[in-house]
């Protein structure tokens, strides 16, 4: 398989699902695949729509509606994605388009937004995760083909748009939105007092270069710590995930497992690089909104002791998409393999609880009271005092 048939999608198409594994399925007498018979039934059903449904229906609509069918009963995670769908994933990727700054997935409403990116036309109209886009234009978006619903959200189409929002299920409102170019800016940093925040947005292609920028910032301005940001971070491509983690640890450390019945996804990944931050005091930043590679950072860092982990529990997305491609039609989003921390625990519905747990309505001095703890840190001493310091506050 390919480099990109195994990429990760972003948090439009990354999502997780319970583990069940294949040993277990077999000890159950579930039969593989190969050793079912094939039957005509999916022939005869579309035999009997072709001739006696009542309104007309397209072969392309069978079609997507039989392959989401049979991955559906997989798990909830594992889907088709057209054609449509796939080159707006490759589009987000490579770090720049013309937008309005949002990740969205369908729901029954509409489309439910995944995440905005800051500073975009989105982010600065005050749209949220978990907003639904039921309308756009006054044009009803679940009736809208994916095609459709993709150009008039790019730069397909007019360059000023009306969405219409569904919040809290509740809530409805209009908001008009001028596009605009996106960076895909994944990495932040900005430094108070001595202390380094970085944060990161999502993983894409540019997040482990910006990463290497950033610390390269790091010790220039000689910073004597570091809050690593991952609040509302919904993940995006794994392989940049385990290299930002493999940024903060020593060598041979476990960043993460992946267990799967293929053999070839089956694999522990441990830190090569070692401590490119010359061990400085960290802390991480997580809420419920932390997801996928994000909780993968946190978990590998938190659990090797290497940084104190502060703010809610994390959304818990612990198993593997993969993108596989379908020349010319799309690609198939398929779950396989599960994610373990270092301490073999399993990331699905569980996700990573923080060594501080800090209340929702404390979250917007989250970053005072990690630079609180760092300079108490500080006080303690250098080198081993430091990282005494750091383990007794852990709970791993």
């Amino acid at each position: 398989m390919s480099n990109i048939a195994k990429t990760c999608f972003l948090s439009l198409l990354i999502f997780f699902s319970a583990c069940e594994k294949d040993e277990e399925k077999k000890e159950e007498g579930v039969q593989s695949i190969e050793a079912q018979p094939i039957n005509n039934l999916i022939k005869e059903v579309i035999e009997e729509i072709n001739n006696n449904y009542a309104d007309s229906i397209t072969k392309e609509k069978l079609e997507k509606g039989a392959i989401n069918g049979m991955l559906a009963v997989l798990d909830e995670h594992s889907v088709y994605i057209n054609q449509e769908e796939f080159e707006a994933f490759n589009q987000t990727t490579r770090g720049t388009y013309l937008g309005i700054g949002i990740e969205i997935k369908h729901s029954k409403e509409g489309a439910e937004v995944v995440s905005v990116i800051e500073d975009s036309p989105a982010f600065d109209a005050g749209l949220k995760a978990a907003d639904v886009i039921t309308h756009i234009d006054k044009k009803e978006v679940k009736k809208m083909q994916a095609k459709e619903l993709y150009s008039r959200l790019s730069s397909d189409t007019a360059l000023k748009i009306v969405l219409s929002i569904l919040r809290n299920k509740t809530e409805t409102f209009d908001i008009s939105l001028k596009k605009s170019v996106i960076q895909m800016q994944t990495v932040k940093t900005e430094f108070i007092d001595d202390i380094a925040v970085v944060k990161i947005n999502y993983f894409n292609e540019n997040t482990v270069t910006s990463m290497n920028s950033a610390l390269k910032d790091v010790k220039k301005h000689k910073a004597k710590g570091i809050i690593l940001d991952l609040r509302n971070n919904p993940g995006g491509i794994l392989d940049q995930a385990i290299e930002v983690a493999d940024m903060f640890l020593d060598a041979n450390k476990v960043i993460i497992e992946f267990r799967s019945k293929n053999t070839e996804e089956s694999k522990t990944v441990f830190s090569k690089k070692g401590n490119l931050a010359k061990g400085l005091p960290m802390i991480i930043l997580i809420d419920k909104n932390t997801a996928s590679g994000a909780e993968l950072v946190a978990s590998a860092l938190g659990e090797n002791k290497r940084a104190i982990i502060l703010g809610l529990r994390s959304y818990g997305k612990g198993s593997l998409q993969t993108v596989i491609p379908i020349p010319g039609k799309g690609a198939i989003k398929l779950t396989t393999a599960f994610l373990y921390t270092a301490s073999g625990s399993k990331l699905n519905n569980n996700g990573i609880m923080p060594d501080i747990l800090v209340e929702q309505s404390e979250a917007e001095t989250l970053i005072q009271r990690a630079i609180d703890l760092l300079h108490g840190i500080f006080a303690l001493g250098n080198g081993k005092e430091q990282q005494a310091a750091l383990m007794s506050l852990t709970n791993y």
